[in-house]
C-alpha cells in the first residue's frame, strides 16, 4: 500500500471520528443525569495550559475529604485514540461516584496531534498527580481500580502492564507513579493494534487493510518503525510483562468489536492471567452494543454490568487488605 493511499485512510479516520463527535454532542442532551454527586472539573495535571492536560474528580455529593477516604477508581476514556474527553463519560463516572467511590478521569492528547507514546506519557503524568495529591483529596490509594472502555480499555491494560514493568516504562519514557492496582476492568475493549481494520471494514478488505495501516502509522508517530514502542503496543506484545492484578472483562456479542474481546480472552489464557468476564448474549438485546454501559448508565444491563465491576473491585481490594494484614 502506497504512502498516498495510507494518508487517504488517515483522513478517513479523522473524518469518521469528527462525525462521531458531532453525533454524540447532539445526543448528549437526551442522556439521563445522575443525582447525588459532585465534580471538581478540569484540574490541570501538567501546568502547560494544554486543554487536554486536565482531569475531573467525582465524589458522592456529601463526601468531604477531611472525613476520610474513599476507594479510588481511575478511568481512561475511549474514542479510537482520536476522539473524546473525560466530559463525554461524565454520567458514567458520576454513577460510579454515586455508589461511594472517588473517581478520576483524565483527558489526554489524541491522534494525530500525538502518538501512542505521547498518550501514555499524558496518562502517566495524571497518575503521578494522583499519587501526589489524591490522598489529600479523599482518594484511598491503597484501593485502586483502573478501568477503560474501547481504546481506553487498550490504554488501561497497557498502563497496567507498564506499572508492572520497568523495561516497558523505559521504552515509553515514563516513571513509576508509585501506585498499586487492586483490579482492572475493561469494557468493549480494543486489544490488538495490528487488528484494527475491522473498525472500518472487514480486516481482509482493501479498506480494512488501509485502516489498519493508517492506525499503525498514527500510533507509531513521526519515528515510524523506529519508534521505541514498536513491538510493544498490542496487548499480545505486552502480556508477558504480567501478571496483572485480577481483571474483569465486560462485553457483548452485539458489540462491533466483540472479536477484540475474544482475542483478549485468548491472550489471557495463554499467559495464565487471572480474569473474570461478563459477556452479554445477542439474545439479551440488540441495544447492547459498543460501550453500552458507559453511554447509557441507566439501562438495566448497564447497572448490572457496572455494579458487577464495583463488586469485583471491592472483593479484590478486600483480598489485598487481608493479605497485607496477614503479612
Amino acid at each position: 500500500m502506497t504512502a498516498r493511499e495510507i494518508e487517504k485512510y488517515k483522513q478517513e479516520l479523522v473524518d469518521f471520528w469528527a462525525a462521531i463527535k458531532t453525533a454524540n454532542d447532539a445526543g448528549y442532551r437526551y442522556g439521563v443525569d445522575v443525582p447525588g454527586t459532585r465534580r471538581e472539573s478540569h484540574i490541570p495535571y501538567i501546568g502547560d495550559y494544554h486543554p487536554m492536560h486536565v482531569m475531573n474528580l467525582y465524589y458522592p455529593e456529601d463526601f468531604r475529604a477531611d472525613n476520610g477516604k474513599l476507594p479510588a477508581i481511575i478511568d481512561i476514556h475511549g474514542g479510537g485514540w482520536m476522539y473524546g474527553t473525560v466530559d463525554d463519560s461524565e454520567r458514567y463516572l458520576q454513577y460510579l461516584a454515586s455508589k461511594g467511590y472517588a473517581v478520576m478521569g483524565m483527558n489526554y492528547r489524541l491522534l494525530p496531534e500525538t502518538d501512542l507514546g505521547g498518550i501514555i506519557r499524558d496518562i502517566f503524568a495524571s497518575l503521578s498527580w494522583l499519587a501526589e495529591y489524591g490522598g489529600a483529596r479523599g482518594f484511598d490509594l491503597s484501593r485502586i481500580l483502573l478501568t477503560g472502555d474501547s481504546a481506553g480499555g487498550h490504554l488501561a491494560l497497557l498502563t497496567a502492564y507498564l506499572m508492572q514493568s520497568a523495561a516497558l516504562r523505559e521504552i515509553y519514557g515514563v516513571a513509576d507513579p508509585g501506585l498499586a492496582l487492586s483490579a482492572v476492568c475493561v469494557c468493549s475493549t480494543c486489544t490488538e493494534t495490528d487488528r484494527l481494520g475491522g473498525i472500518a471494514d472487514d480486516e481482509e478488505s482493501e479498506r480494512g487493510r488501509g485502516t489498519a495501516a493508517a492506525y499503525r502509522e498514527l500510533l507509531l508517530g513521526p519515528d515510524g518503525e523506529a519508534a521505541p514502542w514498536n513491538g510493544h503496543m498490542s496487548i499480545s506484545e505486552t502480556a508477558g510483562e504480567g501478571p496483572l492484578p485480577p481483571v474483569l472483562i465486560i462485553g457483548s456479542e452485539s458489540d462491533s468489536l466483540y472479536a477484540q474481546t475474544k482475542l483478549l480472552e485468548e491472550i489471557f489464557r495463554r499467559h495464565g492471567q487471572t480474569y473474570e468476564e461478563l459477556i452479554w448474549k445477542r439474545e439479551d438485546g440488540p441495544h447492547l452494543q459498543h460501550v453500552f454501559n458507559i453511554s447509557h448508565w441507566e439501562w438495566r444491563e448497564s447497572i448490572l454490568s457496572n455494579d458487577r465491576m464495583l463488586a469485583f473491585f471491592d472483593a479484590a481490594a478486600a483480598r489485598d487488605r487481608s493479605a497485607a494484614s496477614a503479612g
